[in-house]
């Protein structure tokens, strides 16, 4: 079995499986519980999910639209669109039995890429296309074709710098797609080596036009002009997969920083305009990336990365310094995701939402690392948390992917500190 592929199964299938228990009181005293709201009825037949959901408002209603993906030659796979006050399903899209897969619909993005003023969810599916459906009835609207399927959420960006939007999709053999609305291909390249990390655009180079990254699991970085040169002089080399991959503004310079994970426990930032590594770390196994900003306000970015080792780290944008360490979990996971950034409390700062293999959900202080609250299921998380404020009372609501494909909504809720009964939402 080739590398890659060992290096997906490690990551994706974990065989554990139960029911929920509500973790009060974690590392001090709080006057907010993490507190489900609504768990969907959605359930697969084996626990390989690791494709989380996608929220916007649509027609004013807050929707979530969650991927589920199950075992081959069944009717499991699907994007469901559910009412994301309630959990209830509204729509659904399925991917025929013989395309059904631990990978069968991957993670959506919601846009209104056309520009008719309607929403619309865009999803990769095993049958080697991205899907544009209505955000509101799930009417297929356009598919873009692709060489294979696609691991990663579709982008949405004027990347040819025309006024228009394009859709962008990089396929799990290393082609890269860039689409007009019309369904057109503007470009593409067929490069060797899945992708597992997002692809972004930003202006990464500082030049005044839009770039688009890309990363690979042969170690290889690449940084593309609006149309398709190359824009460094070779790509970036690591000598690891490159399995997470997020963006950022890391230092004072113009340039938006690139920050891979691999594999191989690697975490690195690299410089959009020079291609330099700026600094590097090695945390074992299984590194994953996701958040970056300026969370605890000492007006400096920071990235937010876990490992295998089932512990979380502040890492300083601009020099790299690991600022703290805090352990979300002792069990011996095979992997962790990432953390996710929010205002689940309203108070206008951000906060660390983070999910352990183990299927613990933890709020973190960005200054400090300390679990300042936290929530259990007995069932393994593949992917990060999605925050969103889902009732319009100010503060993020928590979507989590569990590994059979529940999503459960989860609230920071004011309760009584001696007990979890009367809380109170907003």
């Amino acid at each position: 079995m080739r590398r890659r592929t060992a290096v997906a199964l490690a990551v994706l299938l974990v065989a554990l499986v139960g029911t929920a228990v509500l973790a009060l009181g974690a590392e001090g005293p709080s006057d907010r519980r993490l507190v489900e709201r609504w768990a969907s009825d959605a359930t697969g037949e084996t626990p390989g999910n690791h494709h989380g959901p996608a929220v916007a408002r649509v027609d004013g209603r807050p929707v979530a639209f969650a991927p589920l993906n199950g075992l081959p030659n069944t009717s499991t796979c699907r994007l469901t669109a559910l009412d994301a006050t309630t959990g209830d399903a509204e729509w659904r899209y399925g991917v025929r039995p013989s395309n059904c897969t631990v990978h069968a619909v991957a993670d959506p993005t919601v846009a209104d890429y056309d520009g008719d003023g309607t929403m619309e969810v865009l999803t990769a599916t095993t049958a080697g296309e991205v899907v544009a459906a209505n955000a509101r009835t799930g009417a297929v609207e356009t598919r873009f074709p692709l060489d294979h399927y696609g691991y990663t959420r579709p982008v949405v960006a004027d990347l040819l710098g025309d006024g228009d939007k394009e859709v962008i999709a990089a396929d799990v053999t290393g082609s890269v797609h860039v689409f007009r609305a019309d369904g057109s291909t503007a470009w593409s390249r067929n490069l060797s080596g899945y992708t597992w990390g997002q692809p972004a655009v930003a202006d990464f180079d500082a030049d005044g036009a839009p770039e688009l990254v890309a990363g690979f699991d042969v170690g290889q970085l690449r940084l593309f002009e609006r149309d398709g040169a190359s824009a460094w002089p070779a790509p970036k080399r690591f000598d690891t997969s490159i399995t997470w991959m997020t963006t950022g503004q890391g230092d004072g310079d113009p340039a938006v920083e690139i920050v891979v994970a691999g594999a191989d426990g690697t975490v690195a930032m690299v410089d959009g305009a020079t291609r330099e590594t700026e600094w590097r770390h090695d945390f074992g196994k299984f590194a994953a990336v996701h958040a970056f900003g300026d969370a605890d306000d000492d007006g400096q970015a920071e990235v937010y990365a876990t490992a295998r080792d089932g512990k979380l780290r502040s890492i300083g944008a601009d020099d790299g310094r690991v600022e703290w360490t805090t352990t979300l979990t002792s069990a011996d996971v095979p992997m962790m995701p990432p953390p996710t950034l929010g205002d689940p409390d309203g108070d206008g700062d951000q906060e660390l939402v983070a999910a352990a293999n183990d299927g613990t959900v933890a709020v973190v202080a960005p200054s400090t690392g300390e679990v300042v609250e936290s929530y259990s299921r007995e069932q393994a998380i593949l992917t990060r948390p999605r925050l969103a404020d889902l009732d319009g009372d100010g503060d993020d609501e928590m979507l989590v992917t569990y590994a059979y494909g529940r999503v459960v909504a989860l609230d920071y809720a004011r309760c009584d500190v001696t007990d979890s009964i009367g809380c109170v939402f907003g």
